[in-house]
């Protein structure tokens, strides 16, 4: 199998739950949501909320009209399964392990979708069928 089919490279499936020992902190200046940073604020570990003060925090997507950064993305699949997936960059996932990064295959397939737009991620077909921006 190719390694651009293998699991570590999808962040989109099971994301585990953010602890002490999962959370990796980004050196440097990062760009983070508006709702990737009220959960940084919220957190119990001291070095997510240290990071956060490096962070440059992104104005929130109130009603998008594409697919962008902090973004919850209403697809469906061909088997009429539907999944919602908010676009991250790379950063605030590793910080607090949620999301779909913009970097990843699905994460690079949704940005930019509008309503209606039907994306292909490994052979999968996914219909956007609604956009919900973040609330402040």
């Amino acid at each position: 199998m190719s390694k651009a089919f293998t699991k570590e490279d999808d962040d989109g499936g099971f994301t585990p739950p953010p602890s002490s020992t999962s959370v990796s902190i980004p050196e440097g200046a990062f760009r983070i949501t508006a709702t990737g940073a009220r959960r940084a604020a919220a957190s119990s570990d001291p070095r997510v909320r240290d990071a956060l003060a490096r962070a440059e925090v992104l104005p929130p997507q109130r009603d998008p009209e594409h697919a962008a950064l902090g973004v919850s993305v209403h697809v469906r699949a061909g088997n009429g399964r539907e999944r919602v997936y908010r676009l991250v960059t790379p950063e605030e996932y590793a910080l607090l392990g949620e999301g779909v990064t913009v970097g990843s295959p699905l994460g690079r397939a949704l940005l930019g979708s509008a309503v209606g737009d039907v994306c292909e991620v490994r052979d999968e077909a996914l219909e956007v069928v609604a956009l919900d921006g973040e609330s402040s």
